[in-house]
């Protein structure tokens, strides 16, 4: 198996993803029975000395670029792709090298997996265990068709200092002259996670009851507007209403709000799991017979939607009171 190990030259925590590469390679590969190399994308303004004092692998290629965009970063790849066969792509953490990675695959009809905790090899492909539904299970999968590509998961603050290692073989390309493509500015949002949800004092949850994707945006917007934090039940999830760092139980938050406000929701045990620990629970379903009717401290049966609206009317009021 040849692989490479790609590296991104403007990240401040470059020193900290090569260490994390170098220990994953040797954990995750026989050495013995592959061939690997990094690669470090970076530009000319950037200060490569020190990063080529250590490598994840014996032998480096130095690339030059002219910007760190996604699209640039692929054509040298491409580039670099020509008559050298790779089994396997490995890109470190964070949001540009998962966008990478899945693209990259796309491009040279591989098969792309992003977050990868572990890799283990087979006569039928490559194993990759990563952390799924909210951390809160392990799950293994099967990447059939090669090259390979992966991007790792965060594991954790890496110290700055590394493993003493030889200094690697250095080959320098300069592919800072390729064509630049008409740029998309976009800022990066920091990303939620249950962890928000499991430390609210008001929650609002919404089940599949709501019925729609549109009614679930419509709740959740309604919810905001109480000063609520929106979760979901895992129907709701599985059919792409919300994102998954919304889903409240066992594969989710594991909550323990002062008031949490269940509409629509059947109560299933693993989604009660979640809010056990509500000090106050408030019911709102069609179904008296629900499983939700049975376990909530208040119980209303009517439409949610009509609930809904009427407290967010005593809200604002209140609300403009105070202002």
């Amino acid at each position: 198996m040849k692989f490479k190990a790609i590296l991104f030259g403007r990240s401040a925590t470059l020193m900290a993803q090569t260490e994390q590469l170098y220990r994953f390679i040797n954990s995750n590969l026989k050495l013995e029975d592959v061939m690997g190399s990094s690669v470090l994308l970076a530009t000319r303004e950037t200060d490569t000395e020190s990063q080529l004092n250590q490598a994840s692998t014996d032998k480096i290629e130095l690339v030059r670029v002219s910007d760190y965009q996604a699209e640039t970063i692929l054509k040298v790849l491409q580039r670099l792709e020509v008559g050298d066969k790779v089994d396997l792509y490995i890109f470190p953490n964070g949001a540009l090298a998962d966008d990478i990675a899945v693209r990259w695959a796309y491009r040279i009809k591989g098969s792309s997996l992003v977050q990868v905790k572990a890799i283990d090899r087979s006569k039928t492909g490559l194993r990759a265990s990563k952390a799924t539904y909210a951390n809160h299970v392990r799950a293994t999968f099967r990447m059939i068709r090669k090259p390979y590509c992966i991007s790792l998961a965060k594991d954790g603050v890496v110290p700055e200092t590394t493993s003493i290692r030889k200094r690697a073989s250095i080959v320098e390309h300069d592919l800072s002259d390729l064509p630049a493509d008409r740029q998309i500015m976009s800022e990066w949002v920091p990303e939620e996670s249950v962890s928000d949800l499991e430390s609210t004092r008001f929650l609002i949850i919404g089940g599949r009851g709501m019925g729609s994707d549109a009614a679930c945006r419509e709740l959740e917007k309604n919810a905001l507007a109480m000063g609520a934090d929106f979760g979901v039940s895992r129907p709701v999830a599985m059919n792409a209403w919300a994102p998954m760092h919304r889903l409240v139980g066992v594969s989710g938050a594991m909550t323990k709000p002062d008031v949490c406000i269940a509409a629509a929701v059947s109560g299933a045990a693993a989604l009660y799991a979640g809010i056990a620990h509500s000090k106050k629970i408030i019911a709102i379903n069609t179904n008296e017979l629900a499983p939700i009717a049975k376990a909530a401290d208040v119980v209303i049966i009517e439409d949610y939607r009509a609930v809904i609206n009427a407290l967010v009317k005593i809200v604002m009021k209140e609300k403009s009171k105070i202002s």
